[in-house]
């Protein structure tokens, strides 16, 4: 019998941004859910069965990464044992690093459903080591390096499953390699050769976030950047990120950060 809701699963406490476990085998065979707010990245290293997330299904063939986005619905039937770990990452953990290549990665790992690994490697001593840790820059470092390993030791041989967008991956790959980000979405899509209301649906269908919504990720991560490593002034600033001025910028930022530009200069100290 199909429900008429869909569960909302929550595993990660309020307070906390970032989680790992090692694999329930209790949980080896699943019902259909999505989480509250999260990602979620399961490294298997043995095991097998399948994984279906947004009507897609993917063979499980370890090792592997099984990659659920916050908003997707999934299910999975893994046989017993399972080796394996969970890792949970809150959008806002992301959010605070100044670290770009984290954004950069966690995007390019998110247009998978799966990512069939040629082997563990670190992989697994990485995951220990952020399974201990407590430091807020220590786990940005880890959680940087495991992504980077993800992505590296990918198996080419095999096909590994993902969602297919070109117009939104495009439209990350422009924010992730141009020279400095515009709050515009109208100038991305003029680059794309289409209109912001396409590419605003494109990304709505991937993240559930409309194009303006990601914008504002960058635009934000880079204002605390050139705030925090420049002698820049805040209308210069405003300035460089396509703000008409200082007074706008001030105001945007402070929707999505609480604080204003000037605000958050002085708690840099």
């Amino acid at each position: 019998m199909i429900s008429k809701t869909i569960i909302v699963k929550d595993k990660l406490e309020p307070q906390k941004l970032l989680k790992v476990a090692a694999f329930d085998n209790s949980k080896a065979v699943t019902t259909a859910h999505r989480h509250n707010g999260y990602l979620e990245l399961v490294f298997l290293w043995s095991t097998s069965g399948k994984h279906v997330i947004d009507g897609r299904e993917s063979p499980i063939k370890t090792p592997c990464i099984l990659i659920i986005r916050k908003e997707a619905v999934h299910h999975w039937e893994l046989t017993i044992p399972i080796d394996g770990f969970v890792l949970l990452v809150k959008k806002s953990f992301v959010d605070q690093s100044l670290d770009l290549e984290i954004t950069r990665m966690v995007d390019e790992i998110s247009r998978f459903d799966t990512i069939y690994l040629k082997e563990k490697g670190i992989i697994p001593t990485l995951l220990k080591l952020l399974l201990q840790e407590e430091n807020k820059i220590c786990q940005e470092g880890l959680f940087r390096s495991l992504l980077a390993k993800a992505l590296e030791d990918k198996d080419k041989t095999e096909q590994s499953t993902s969602i297919s967008n070109d117009l939104y991956v495009k439209f990350i790959e422009l924010l992730n390699t141009g020279s400095k980000i515009i709050n515009s979405v109208a100038y991305y899509a003029s680059l794309l050769h289409t209109s912001p209301q396409n590419l605003s649906a494109a990304c709505k269908r991937n993240t559930n976030n409309t194009a303006s919504q990601i914008l504002a990720t960058y635009i934000i991560k880079e204002a605390k950047r050139l705030i925090f490593y420049t002698n820049n002034s805040i209308a210069e600033i405003a300035f460089v990120l396509g703000f008409s001025d200082k007074s706008n910028f001030s105001k945007y930022f402070k929707r999505y950060t609480d604080l204003t530009p000037s605000e958050f200069k002085r708690q840099q100290g």
